[in-house]
């Protein structure tokens, strides 16, 4: 992506959409954007309902109510977390990024210390293919897919160098893939087939420990929600003309779509259970596209527009030292190819 960006000097993932599959991949791209952070949204208010409830439950078993988990999950998104999606600019919200973050490991040591007790209950084959490998991929594309930042990261870095963008880069992946597989693996040795899409709820509601783990996660979701919510909001006033270059949504415009777009986020929410089948559609169809296709047609168009007969790019002579490197063009290739067999198989899975 930042290869291509350099050569082409278009930092920004719509450009590029619409350099590879013209004004039909600029508003394809803003579509599977809103469905990534509306699916994003949708899991993060089934992991609220999994966790705030079970606690309020739990430790004030006088007030039954606040066991409820529509009841809490409505509390909770109205009062906490719909007024922090007011503000136009998502830098409003940067300290409680950070705080939520900084819950990470209090849930990490959480499962660490009590996962493992659970582990002889539990049989979990090594050497065994799930019922559903497809839909696997799409949840690990889901969880993995980040493109959609690359640029804006890149662009906020001091050093803009590649060397510098293959160091934090290479950092942040293997750091953010360690957590992701630690978690995988801890719970699939403790839990075996049982487990579940969301770890905490293999565990028991009276495990105090965990449920220092619970608490952690229903608090970093709850601020982690507007993260989600800002993209998927941009995507619409982009879409339906509210946004563009040269002119901003009016108050009344942002307003409405904010209440609009919160309000049918958490009616899905609350009527969606599962989990697991939101990682695996979104990831199937929205992940698949953005991590995969789209990167890999953007290169080509760029580098080899004649593989798509597409237009050459007029590029600057600066940049034209910038060129295709061979095993680069191998992997735009096989991400396209993966991408489009897996978004193909889950939407046929799902419809």
């Amino acid at each position: 992506m930042i290869w291509t960006g350099q050569r082409s000097q278009l930092f920004n993932f719509p450009s590029l959409a619409e350099v590879a599959m013209g004004r039909f991949g600029y508003h394809m791209l803003n579509l599977m954007l809103f469905i990534q952070s509306a699916g994003c949204i949708i899991s993060y208010f089934i992991l609220v309902a999994d966790t705030i409830p079970v606690l309020l439950g739990l430790y004030f078993p006088q007030y039954p109510l606040l066991a409820d988990r529509q009841f809490v999950t409505v509390l909770v998104a109205i009062f906490v977390i719909f007024p922090l999606n007011l503000f136009r600019s998502i830098g409003a919200l940067a300290k409680w990024s950070v705080f939520a973050v900084l819950l990470l490991p209090v849930m990490i040591f959480a499962v660490l210390i009590r996962a493992p007790v659970y582990a002889p209950d539990h049989d979990a084959p090594l050497f065994k293919i799930g019922k559903d490998p497809i839909g696997a991929m799409g949840i690990m594309s889901f969880a993995f897919v980040c493109t959609q930042v690359a640029f804006s990261n890149y662009l906020s870095q001091k050093n803009q160098s590649m060397s510098a963008w293959k160091l934090t880069s290479g950092l942040s992946t293997v750091m953010s893939w360690s957590i992701s597989i630690l978690f995988a693996v801890i719970g699939y040795l403790s839990f075996g087939q049982d487990v579940s899409s969301n770890i905490f709820s293999n565990f028991p509601a009276d495990d105090n420990i965990v449920n220092i783990g619970r608490l952690s996660l229903g608090v970093s979701i709850i601020l982690t929600v507007p993260m989600a919510f800002y993209p998927a909001r941009d995507s619409v006033q982009k879409m339906i003309g509210f946004e563009t270059a040269d002119r901003q949504p009016t108050n009344i415009q942002h307003y409405t779509v904010t209440t609009i777009l919160f309000t049918f986020f958490l009616i899905c929410g609350i009527r969606v259970h599962s989990l697991g089948k939101v990682y695996s559609l979104v990831g199937g169809i929205a992940s698949s596209f953005l991590a995969y296709i789209i990167p890999g047609l953007s290169y080509i168009a760029v580098f080899h527009p004649k593989w798509l007969k597409r237009p050459e790019l007029l590029i600057e002579d600066d940049n034209k030292d910038i060129e295709s490197i061979w095993w680069l063009d191998i992997a735009s290739i096989i991400l396209v190819g993966f991408g489009a067999i897996v978004m193909s198989f889950t939407a046929l899975n799902a419809f």
